[in-house]
């Protein structure tokens, strides 16, 4: 990134984490603790920059709308704002967004985050565009996994209902694994913890990647597409850009997205 980022939170980086439902679930003592242990941390202070920059064109992903076409460019789509808009209710100066009006249970989002080498001048921006998925999460109550793979898979980082556990949130943004990446094992540990839990709503699988696996030949010739889509679990990727994916698709996938990084 060519930009100068501050190492102090600025006011706009408070309006988007007072309006972030993950993090108006914390209580006020943990809302303050939390801003204490990042408001220095020039990679948390990226991240949700970026973040706020994108969220107008991450509602798609937010509100996970039905698929329009099977390739999508996350940058920049207006009408997603005017849907929301539409649908918001406004009473006096309290905005009413109807998501989860009828209390559901909702199986984990699941995001497999690539930290390849490759990755890592696009980590601050991946780790942003994830921040939306708190969000979503934290509204409909459901967990959210993010499992970081290289060539190993990392343990998976595990946020009940979205909480945003300091512990747990910093190694999110903080840690960086590196290497070449292998997709395959990944995929399999996402279908193992999807398998295993017991709600089976709107399961959602989401891959960040730059589509430079090393085990591409392998993921071609799998049948963990068909296993995923046999458990009803929808894909969607997050490319770096279109013409790698091309080279290496994820031809299941059920939603592809362009940062064209």
């Amino acid at each position: 990134m060519t930009k100068e980022w501050h190492t102090q939170i600025t006011d706009e980086i408070l309006h988007f984490l007072y309006s972030h439902f993950a993090f108006q679930a914390l209580q006020e003592h943990e809302q303050q603790q939390f801003i204490t242990q990042f408001q220095h941390n020039a990679q948390f202070i990226e991240i949700v920059e970026i973040a706020s920059t994108l969220q107008e064109s991450i509602f798609e992903l937010e509100a996970m709308m039905p698929k329009i076409q099977d390739k999508d460019i996350l940058l920049p789509p207006e009408s997603y704002e005017q849907l929301m808009k539409e649908q918001t209710v406004v009473s006096d100066n309290i905005y009413y967004v109807p998501f989860g009006q009828n209390e559901k249970l909702y199986s984990p989002i699941v995001i497999a985050l690539q930290q390849s080498d490759a990755m890592k001048e696009m980590d601050a921006f991946c780790k942003g565009t994830i921040l939306p998925i708190f969000n979503l999460s934290a509204r409909q109550k459901r967990d959210l996994v993010i499992i970081p793979f290289g060539r190993t898979v990392e343990k998976p980082l595990y946020f009940h209902h979205a909480h945003l556990q300091p512990s747990l949130f910093a190694e999110f943004i903080g840690e960086f694994k590196g290497g070449e990446a292998e997709i395959l094992p990944v995929l399999n540990t996402a279908f193992e913890l999807l398998q295993q839990n017991p709600i089976k709503n709107e399961a959602e699988l989401m891959i960040i990647t730059d589509n430079y696996f090393t085990d591409f030949a392998t993921l071609s010739k799998s049948e963990i597409g068909q296993k995923l889509k046999q458990l009803g679990v929808e894909v969607s990727v997050v490319a770096m850009n279109e013409k790698d994916f091309d080279a290496q698709p994820i031809s299941f996938a059920d939603k592809v997205f362009f940062a064209e990084y």
